[in-house]
């Protein structure tokens, strides 16, 4: 029984959280002008759960660093933070403040 619930609890940190594909295709328009891009940026932040105060102080914890910069980007289903800094590069999930691995963001 303890196996399983460490397992359960592994699981639970391991997976991030994701967008539904309801969620994703609002934030793709297929007219690319200006005031269209600017209301899908407008819906990304509608759409994260993690503001970006709380996700520079995750990103504070790890990188160790004052200055960092923050951008909200999604790939596939993943909404997130993409951090850089003096030597240090996160990728911080804006649905639930976990951090997300390059490799899947890359796939």
């Amino acid at each position: 029984m303890k196996y399983l619930l460490i397992l359960l609890a592994v699981y639970s940190f391991s997976s991030a959280e994701t967008m539904s594909p309801s969620e994703h295709n609002s934030l793709h328009t297929y007219n690319k002008r200006s005031t269209l891009k600017h209301n899908s940026e407008k819906r990304a932040h509608q759409l994260h759960k993690v503001d970006e105060a709380q996700a520079k102080i995750i990103a504070h914890k790890i990188c160790k660093t004052k200055k960092l910069t923050l951008t909200l980007k999604h790939h596939s289903l993943y909404l997130y933070y993409n951090v850089t800094g003096e030597g240090c590069t996160l990728f911080i999930n804006a649905l639930d403040g976990s951090i997300i691995e390059p490799d899947k963001i890359n796939q």
